[in-house]
């Protein structure tokens, strides 16, 4: 019994003493493999990150500790440092008055970090971890990252200067030459603002839905008059949040009058008089005997031009189409500015 008992011990002994030397010939325990563990910087955490929860905290960076790993927070607080890894992978360094954390940010989150630029003021939200004894903030969506806007009223005296804005996109026009001209609404003050985006930024026209929450960084500029906030490029201008269309109010054309110029309105009515000129459609709308003048511009997208053969569909076949669009004022009459035609 003895000697067999023996002989068992032995037979374990050996297995394992194989299976250690064949971790040890692939490489598990080289000096190499141990360096590419310890360097990997962070990649570990992301695996672990799973779509933030709903953020519950605001905090200074000395408040978070190794206690709070696994919980949602948010900080407020600006860029330090920044380091590009070779794998997309970007960390950066972010400092309140208390202290300072690291914010990795994972390729595979496929988030936006074009405007992460040292000296920059954003708030961060995520799931709190900790590396090396360093306390960290992991963002999982784009979400998780605003721009910190102004919360004074930008005036004449600001021209020049560089801010960044939070709120609303109240009205959108779309100019024939590929320009787009946003109205938005800031959060902390209500003014209303011109955002110009012009068509060497080649703008996306559907990208700006009305009533999406944007955060947009840009220069004061005055222009006719009006203060405008006037971005660089495409990336000074965030989605927070998409705009629901639907919200729009609903305007019989008898009830659009001149106070409404520069809002968007959902409107019906039946296309008479459709006058192509130079690619753009010319048309009024009528509504029980109430007309309103419209125009499509002409745009290079294949969704303008779903729009365009509804319009003219409807005239030929005579049924109601209803449109969203700018109200405006032109030669002191008033017009709708197509910028869809929607389908019930």
């Amino acid at each position: 019994m003895k000697s067999q008992l023996k002989f068992l011990i032995w037979i374990v002994i050996l297995a394992f003493g194989l299976t250690v030397a064949g971790l040890y010939k692939k490489g598990y325990f080289t000096k190499e493999t141990s360096e590419k563990v310890q360097n990997s910087t962070m990649v570990k955490s992301s695996a672990k990150v799973e779509t933030s929860a709903k953020i519950t905290q605001t905090l200074n960076i000395q408040a978070i500790d190794n206690s709070m790993i696994g919980d949602n927070v948010s900080i407020i607080g600006k860029i330090t440092d920044r380091r590009d890894h070779k794998d997309g992978h970007v960390f950066l360094t972010v400092q309140d008055s208390s202290g300072e954390i690291l914010v990795p940010i994972f390729f595979d989150k496929k988030i936006n970090t074009d405007n992460l630029i040292v000296g920059s003021q954003f708030q961060f939200s995520g799931k709190v971890d900790e590396y090396k004894g360093q306390m960290e903030i992991i963002p999982s969506t784009q979400k998780d990252i605003v721009p910190v806007a102004t919360s004074t009223k930008i005036e004449e005296k600001d021209e020049g200067k560089v801010v960044t804005i939070n709120g609303k996109i109240l009205s959108k026009y779309t100019h024939p030459k590929g320009h787009i001209f946003l109205t938005v609404k800031v959060d902390s003050t209500g003014q209303e603002l011109d955002i110009p985006l012009f068509n060497t930024l080649h703008p996306n026209p559907d990208a700006y839905l009305i009533n999406s929450e944007v955060s947009i960084k840009g220069k004061v500029d005055i222009y006719k008059g009006k203060l405008e906030l006037v971005p660089n490029s495409l990336n000074d201008i965030v989605i927070l949040k998409k705009g629901d269309e639907t919200g729009v109010n609903n305007v019989k054309i008898a009830d659009i009058t001149e106070t409404d110029r520069g809002k968007m309105v959902i409107t019906k009515g039946f296309v008479k008089e459709v006058v192509d000129k130079d690619g753009h459609l010319f048309f009024k709308l009528s509504d029980n005997g109430k007309e309103i003048k419209a125009v499509l511009f002409k745009a290079d997208s294949q969704e303008i031009e779903g729009r365009r053969k509804r319009i003219l569909h409807a005239e030929k076949e005579q049924f109601e189409i209803r449109v969203l669009g700018m109200v405006d004022v032109y030669n002191d009459e008033l017009e709708i500015i197509i910028d869809k035609v929607l389908v019930d």
